[in-house]
């Protein structure tokens, strides 16, 4: 059962550090709700700052774990770095304009998953791998990311997760937004639905 506490805000959600920190804490509150989790594992890059700030507000030592999974349009949105740089300069109404536009475009037509669509880090794999092999036979974790648009990469770390974990491990997802109706992947625990949202990292922040 997905559990949400904010609907639908207007425009562009903006958060600056603060804001940050209180939505990641306000996150880790519904994900502790149906018990503590053992490991956070984050999603680089955005997944990781949100699953760090979760850890630190959890009110107990819980490890935060890094998955980097790259998809296509990730080599998209690095060669967009320079261009949102400079939109940075334009009046903000009209920056969240264009990253609606931006964001229709880039899920208006998701193509089937492949599985060499992504590329894991090997290094990372295996701490993943030896930490749960540490874990005891039901250890319970959250996948953490920090938005969801068509859902192909929390699809993949998920099932990555399922094969390293043993066959009794509890697994979890968490996110700040979801941005799209009906992505492949639905997280356990959202702060938003069909919102986009301005991280503190963001290259439009």
């Amino acid at each position: 059962m997905q559990s949400s506490q904010i609907s639908r805000a207007d425009g562009v959600v903006s958060f600056d550090r603060d804001g940050f920190d209180e939505a990641c804490a306000a996150l880790m509150r519904l994900v502790v709700q149906d018990g503590c989790p053992d490991a956070l594992i984050g999603i680089k890059t955005g997944g990781l700052h949100v699953a760090q700030s979760m850890a630190k507000a959890a009110g107990y030592t819980v490890p935060v774990l890094a998955v980097t999974c790259r998809r296509p349009s990730t080599r998209y949105k690095n060669r967009m770095a320079a261009l949102k740089k400079l939109v940075t300069k334009l009046p903000r109404p009209l920056v969240d304009r264009l990253r609606m536009v931006e964001h229709a475009l880039l899920t208006r037509k998701p193509r089937p998953l492949q599985p060499d669509d992504f590329q894991f880090d090997s290094d990372e794999l295996a701490i993943l791998d030896g930490w749960l092999g540490r874990a005891g036979q039901k250890p319970s974790v959250v996948v953490v990311d920090d938005a969801i648009d068509t859902g192909a990469t929390l699809s993949r770390v998920l099932d990555v997760v399922a094969r390293c974990a043993p066959p009794a491990a509890t697994i979890r997802s968490a996110v700040i937004t979801v941005t799209t109706p009906q992505p492949w992947a639905l997280p356990r625990y959202t702060l938003y639905r069909q919102q986009l949202c301005r991280f503190p990292w963001s290259l439009d922040a």
